[in-house]
């Protein structure tokens, strides 16, 4: 079994590395068009990633989601498999310079960093287990939408300075924008989940310390801007550059959770 977890890691990251090198030339590189292995590679990658998560616990004997490290490591995977999905109805492939890469980090933490995060006796095991299923599904969801944000940005930018090079070649701004309202749609309710019963286990919790009350405050607050995203634009219109830059700030205070939760468990 400790074999199979070498090879698919090593095969794995290789593949991720080959994805995002050719998203990238295929992003930067001008003239026509060429025959683009760069999602047949990501997919090869997601699938070696997915491999050595499974491998790996039943080597370990843990459940991936009982287990940090496994856990982010799942929500990197969720990102590449959401992308894949959508990149064609969305027209997304130049996301893949960001996903790529972001399997390939998750993937190497997965690897090297031995996180373990015990439940907690005061804590069900099977709400808790819901409860980290729920975040790491929403958390793969929310990457992706940030990825959309940051190429909307960037995009319009580069356009509004009538820089026309690279922005020529990504995707359009209405297909980056109706991505990251889906990808919102799909997470925040996943996210909703998360926070009710992330509320209950420290309802639990005889002590809080000041680090779990902190992440649970930047998680409460990235829950509401998120939720203000999405009545604003429901409501109001609220689209665009404004919904890019909410969904982005957002994205930041999930990933100071997720850093949070890899500080407090080191």
């Amino acid at each position: 079994m400790q074999v199979v977890v070498s090879v698919a890691f090593y095969l794995g990251m290789i593949a991720y590395s080959a994805a995002a090198t050719l998203f990238f030339l295929n992003l930067v590189r001008k003239g026509a068009n060429r025959r683009d292995y760069g999602p047949a590679l990501l997919l090869l990658g997601g699938i070696f990633h997915a491999t050595h998560v499974v491998s790996a616990s039943f080597w370990s004997r843990m459940c991936p989601i009982d287990s940090l490290h496994f856990a982010l490591s799942l929500s990197a995977l969720v990102a590449v498999v959401v992308f894949l999905s959508l990149r064609k109805r969305f027209k997304l492939d130049a996301l893949g310079v960001l996903v790529a890469p972001l399997g390939l980090t998750f993937l190497l933490g997965a690897e090297f960093v031995s996180l373990d995060s015990s439940a907690s006796s005061q804590v069900p095991r099977s709400l808790l287990l819901l409860h980290i299923g729920a975040n790491l599904l929403g958390i793969g969801l929310f990457l992706l939408a940030g990825a959309a944000g940051a190429f909307y940005v960037v995009e319009e930018r580069r356009l509004k300075h009538k820089k026309f090079g690279i922005a020529s070649r990504l995707p359009p701004l209405a297909s980056l924008d109706r991505a990251a309202h889906r990808l919102l749609l799909a997470g925040f309710p996943l996210l909703t989940f998360g926070v009710i019963t992330g509320s209950m286990f420290l309802d639990r919790l005889t002590t809080v310390h000041g680090l779990e009350l902190v992440r649970s405050l930047i998680g409460y607050a990235s829950w509401l801007l998120f939720a203000l995203v999405l009545l604003l634009r429901q409501s109001s219109g609220f689209g665009g550059r404004r919904a890019a830059y909410g969904t982005l700030v957002g994205v930041a205070g999930v990933l100071v959770v997720m850093l949070a939760y890899v500080f407090g468990a080191s």
